[in-house]
């Protein structure tokens, strides 16, 4: 009977190895790849949550007597505020608008001259004091304002109230929150698949060993 010998099998025993380390560091790889999505989520989403300060904001809007010419669900002397800020006008011309209107009806900005005309060209005062930030504040304000006044007025129609959970910073971490338990099911899921396979890659290592011993005996 022909002998087999064991030495036969190393160089498969040899791939099966490589094989299980090339695994291995797909497996790090998989896990370091969903761990820095996660962090650049949850860091995007909190610098969202803080890119403006509605209560700051309301601070800064009755310091500077913006409630004489505004209301935020209605017209005055100027326009209403709430529709402004969620209309489509993009932030940096809001900022611009607010710290000085006149600047940009100067330099005949289309949106600028609109709103200028509409309300009989009457001037608004500059508030060169704002700086970006402050604005940001203001239009952060504004728009949780335009959105309560909103959700109230749905209430009292007998309509589908807007929970204030729900609102904008509410649904990004809802958002944030969900993101993070999907990751950590496929997580989960990734390591049962990978130690399946770590499973297989051994019984088939071990099993030529078996052969050859089974054979040699005979």
């Amino acid at each position: 009977m022909k002998n087999f010998n064991l030495y036969q099998t190393k160089p498969v025993s040899q791939t099966i190895y490589k094989a299980g380390r090339d695994l291995e560091k797909k497996k790090r790889l998989v896990f370091l790849r969903i761990t820095l999505f996660i962090i650049f989520l949850m860091l995007n989403g909190i610098s969202k949550l803080h890119a403006q300060d509605a209560a700051k904001g309301k601070d800064l809007f009755m310091a500077n007597n913006c409630g004489t010419c505004h209301k935020i669900d209605e017209q005055m002397v100027g326009p209403a505020l709430g529709p402004m800020v969620t209309m489509g006008h993009k932030e940096d011309y809001l900022i611009k608008w607010i710290q000085n209107n006149q600047a940009l009806i100067a330099k005949k900005n289309p949106e600028a001259l609109e709103i200028y005309n509409k309300f009989n060209q009457q001037t608004m005062p500059v508030f060169s004091n704002l700086t970006d930030q402050d604005a940001k504040d203001i239009i952060g304000y504004v728009r949780s304002a335009y959105k309560t006044v909103q959700a109230s007025n749905a209430q009292q129609k007998n309509t589908v109230g807007v929970n204030s959970a729900w609102g904008p910073n509410g649904l990004l971490i809802w958002i944030l929150f969900a993101t993070v338990v999907i990751a950590l099911v496929i997580i989960l899921v990734l390591n049962k698949i990978i130690k399946r396979l770590e499973n297989v890659l051994t019984r088939k290592q071990n099993a030529p060993n078996k052969k050859s011993f089974s054979k040699k005996r005979r």
